[in-house]
C-alpha cells in the first residue's frame, strides 16, 4: 500500500514539474512498461505476487499516470493522451500471455477513456517491433520456436522512424479518438 502511494505521488510530481505554466497543448506519452516471463506458459502461471506486481507496473500505474496527468492540465484547451500499444493487444502471441493481456487492457481502457472524455484526444500507436533488452530476453527465454524466430530475423523498425511517424500523426490530428494506429498502417505518414 506504501509501495503504491508512493507511485501515485511520483506521477504527480512529474506533473507538478510544469505547475504554474500556461499552456495551450499537453501531451502525455505513456511508454512504460515491462514484459511478462516468456519461459512460461499462461497455462502455468500460479504466482498470485508475480501476477499483482506485474499488472500494478504495467496497467495500474498507467491509469494512474493518465488521471493525473488529465487532473493536473484539465484546463489546457488540447490534450492528447497517446498509449504506446503493440500488435500484443489485438493478437494472441505465444509466450507473451501476460504482455498481451496487459496490452489489450490499456487498449480498452483509452478506447473507454475516448468515449467518456470527447475534450480528450486519445490515440493508441503500436510502434512496431524494436531491439530492446525486452525483445533480446524474449528471444532468448520464449517457449516457443516461431516467437524466438521471428524475433531473431531481425524485423526491427528503427525507434525514430516510428516515433517521427507517430509525432506527424498526433501534430496533424490524423486519427480517430480512441483508435489504434500500428506503423505499418501509415507508409505515407513520412
Amino acid at each position: 500500500k506504501q509501495w503504491y502511494q508512493r507511485r501515485v505521488r511520483g506521477c504527480s510530481e512529474i506533473c507538478d514539474l510544469v505547475r504554474g505554466r500556461e499552456f495551450t497543448e499537453a501531451v502525455l506519452i505513456n511508454n512504460h512498461a515491462s514484459g511478462s516471463d516468456a519461459s512460461v506458459k499462461v497455462a502455468d502461471v500460479r504466482d498470485v505476487g508475480y501476477l499483482e506486481d506485474y499488472t500494478f507496473l504495467n496497467l495500474t500505474t498507467f491509469q494512474v499516470l493518465t488521471s493525473v496527468f488529465l487532473e493536473r492540465f484539465a484546463g489546457v484547451p488540447r490534450k492528447v493522451c497517446v498509449n504506446v500499444s503493440s500488435l500484443a493487444a489485438v493478437q494472441a502471441m505465444p509466450s507473451l500471455g501476460y504482455y498481451c493481456a496487459i496490452k489489450a487492457a490499456r487498449l480498452m481502457a483509452y478506447k473507454v477513456l475516448a468515449l467518456e472524455s470527447p475534450d480528450v484526444r486519445v490515440f493508441n500507436w503500436s510502434p512496431g517491433p524494436m531491439k530492446s533488452a525486452m525483445t533480446d530476453t524474449l528471444s532468448r527465454e520464449t517457449h516457443n520456436d516461431g516467437i524466438r524466430q521471428f524475433f531473431q530475423s531481425n524485423p526491427w523498425v528503427e525507434t525514430d522512424v516510428s516515433a517521427a511517424k507517430m509525432v506527424k500523426i498526433v501534430e496533424e490530428d490524423s486519427f480517430t479518438t480512441g483508435e489504434q494506429q500500428d506503423v505499418f498502417d501509415r507508409e505515407k505518414a513520412i
